[in-house]
């Protein structure tokens, strides 16, 4: 996944890879409660929640994109943003799907 940071013309200025991190469950916990995934019926409606966690929601894509700094994140196209925070998601839960079970279980 890539992040790409714009200047005010549109300009591509920087260009950021994630690193796919071993998230906490507290962390998908909180991506999942700031995007409410069960209850979000529109784009408009994932749109103003990711506004309301913003700060926090930010912490989180800082960890996946270590060379981006708060300020970037101003500068990063939502068309481009909202397919990484999902990808994120999927990714966590893709890597919990490889978990071995217990075939006594």
């Amino acid at each position: 996944m890539e992040i790409k940071v714009y200047d005010e013309s549109g300009k591509v200025v920087k260009t950021c890879s994630a690193e796919m991190i071993d998230l906490e469950f507290g962390t998908v916990r909180t991506i999942m409660e700031i995007l409410n995934i069960e209850s979000v019926a529109d784009t408009g409606e994932l749109l103003h929640t990711v506004y309301g966690a913003w700060d926090q929601l930010v912490k989180i894509l800082n960890r996946c994109f270590p060379d981006m700094v708060y300020e970037d994140w101003n500068h990063v196209k939502l068309k481009e943003l909202m397919p990484v925070i999902v990808g994120i998601l999927k990714y966590s839960f893709s890597e919990i799907l490889t978990i071995p079970k217990d075939p006594k279980n």
